[in-house]
């Protein structure tokens, strides 16, 4: 995957990583740039160019009073870049350091000690924030294996390094105002480890459009800070850990399914299967053809993952909108995710689900529905990532474990019985491969009916209380079982 402009395609995913990181203290030494005052430094230019200029007729060049000359010679001398030799001026050896060759103007540096920290990520060894993640973000977003351990495992030496390299960039964010762009790194005397965290990084993924039209993630931010290359081994490590990223391989099923239950909706305007998914990107960027015609209206055309600024629109803003009937009906939100080890890993979907479920807390919040292969209980994976785990709250209000194969691993939905139904396909982009959801949110009722039925049939087949991974705090499994079957009309005649 190469970097694309920031402000070029259309958003498909949004993607977190953590890269471990180490704060470092820096013990070193600057040489800082000083100004000599005017008459000075053509006095000690002089002294270059007349060689063994005498005291008096450097008095008698200037025109200067007994009492001005005085106090000139001893500003001169006073540089350290001229001496005198019985009467006769001439440079220095930090003189003749000091003065250039080709501009014979005055390079003048002072030796300052420098006591900073700094942090870089172990994968580049570049300059990084510290991060902050809550218990929940940190484990739900996952950690990028780092591409070179043995480096890692020798960080205070690698810092070393690594701030030499970086010193400018350091010096723009951190260093003092007096320090302007000619302040260098003369040398690094320390360098102790402080403390280890989790940098984390976000990047956007986009498709493109175009006779080259692929998904491809967009690099541009981190590839532009500091200088040029610097963040390259991150990016690669990224890059090639993104190659991983597949939708599940039954998606043409998924389309299927979803078009017999829409009538064909998902069909329409020349998206005849999941190899058409640039055909829906278009269809979305138009207002009017984002809009879903009869029989699914109200509703909207979607892409992206849940993970994308559009589909949090949708789910938040959207349903709200709609009012009146739509969102009458008080039901929990039923969320069942795609069969993909990447969904569900990025901090902006760890505050939709959040948020969707404090938005529809009134309504008995969320329910996940877990798909999960052991017929003798809830995958443990579920609950480490969005369960309540000692102090930490849910991410989601209830979890009830469905059997993994029902419905298709490439079909993502969010149903609130009654009101409106999420649907996404896991497609891959025909140029990458990399997972391209595409699909819609629609209030219409006949369609909503129909994939609530779906998630009825699918939670029906649940082993009763076994399948309660976790609850709301104030009730049991059995009351929390009882709430989804009456939610879901299961049980009833």
């Amino acid at each position: 995957m190469v970097t694309v402009p920031q402000d070029h395609g259309v958003e498909v995913d949004s993607v977190s990583f953590q890269v471990r990181a180490q704060k470092f203290r820096v013990a070193a030494m600057i040489m800082k740039r000083t100004r000599t005052p005017v008459a000075t430094e053509f006095a000690t230019r002089l002294v270059h160019l007349v060689k063994g200029i005498r005291l008096d007729d450097m008095a008698g060049f200037f025109d200067f009073e007994p009492s001005e000359t005085k106090v000139l010679l001893e500003d001169v001398l006073g540089t350290g870049l001229v001496s005198e030799r019985n009467g006769q001026l001439v440079l220095s050896e930090r003189g003749q350091d000091a003065l250039s060759p080709s501009t014979d103007t005055l390079d003048l540096y002072e030796v300052e000690e420098l006591v900073t920290t700094i942090s870089f990520d172990l994968a580049a060894f570049a300059p990084v924030e510290e991060s902050k993640l809550n218990p929940r973000e940190a484990r739900i977003v996952e950690e990028l294996k780092l591409p070179d351990r043995e480096k890692a495992a020798a960080a205070a030496k690698a810092a070393e390094n690594a701030f030499e390299l970086h010193f400018h960039e350091w010096r723009q964010r951190y260093g003092r105002r007096a320090w302007d762009e000619e302040t260098r790194l003369h040398s690094i005397d320390d360098v102790q480890s402080i403390a280890t965290f989790p940098a984390v990084f976000q990047m956007p993924v986009r498709w493109r459009s175009g006779d080259m039209a692929a998904v491809e993630a967009d690099f541009s931010e981190l590839a532009g800070k500091g200088r040029a290359g610097s963040r390259n081994a991150l990016i690669s490590a990224l890059s090639t850990r993104l190659k991983d990223f597949a939708a599940p391989s039954d998606h043409a099923v998924a389309f299927e399914l979803v078009s017999e239950l829409d009538g064909g909706v998902f069909r329409r305007d020349g998206v005849r299967s999941t190899q058409e998914v640039s055909s829906w990107a278009d269809l979305c960027g138009s207002i009017q053809d984002r809009a879903l015609p009869h029989p699914a209206e109200p509703g909207l055309r979607v892409i992206g993952s849940t993970a994308t600024t559009a589909v949090r629109a949708a789910l938040l803003d959207w349903t709200q909108s709609i009012g009146g009937a739509q969102t009458a009906t008080k039901a929990p939100v039923f969320w069942l995710p795609p069969e993909s080890p990447s969904w569900g890993r990025s901090l902006p979907f760890a505050s939709l689900a959040a948020a969707l479920s404090t938005a529809h807390a009134s309504d008995d919040g969320t329910v996940l529905l877990a798909r999960t292969r052991d017929a003798a209980g809830p995958d443990k994976f579920w609950s480490k990532l969005y369960g309540p785990t000692g102090s930490l709250s849910a991410v989601f209000d209830r979890c009830l474990a469905v059997p993994a194969m029902e419905l298709p691993n490439a079909l993502e939905l969010i149903v609130k019985p009654g009101s409106w139904a999420f649907v996404l396909v896991h497609a891959p982009d025909p140029a990458t491969g990399y997972p391209f959801p595409l699909g819609y949110i629609t209030a219409a009722r006949a369609i909503v009916d129909r994939f609530s039925y779906q998630v009825a049939e699918l939670a029906s087949k649940a082993d009763g209380t076994r399948a309660i991974a976790w609850h709301r705090s104030k009730e049991d499994a059995h009351a929390a079982l009882a709430m989804i079957d009456e939610a879901l009309g299961i049980g009833v005649a």
